[in-house]
């Protein structure tokens, strides 16, 4: 099991391989409405392709937050 932390918040995973909006399904973002980043080497936010699937690392980060927002 990998540990990575998602908007600051620690999830356990069980797989070396994610999508984007698998990440972003873990904080129950929609997919059509995601955005996810990883944090890189140098501190720098590297935006993820939500369809694809890459090699996840135990203690990354990443950042999801959302396109739009609607209000009522």
């Amino acid at each position: 099991m990998s540990e990575i932390f998602v908007n600051r918040r620690r999830f356990e995973i069980g797989g070396e391989r994610m999508t984007g909006a698998e990440i972003a399904n873990l904080l129950g973002v929609p997919e059509d409405n995601a955005v996810v980043e990883r944090h890189g080497a140098a501190g720098e936010l590297e935006t993820l392709p939500l369809d694809h699937a890459f090699e996840i690392c135990s203690g990354q980060s990443f950042l999801v937050t959302r396109q739009f927002i609607m209000g009522g």
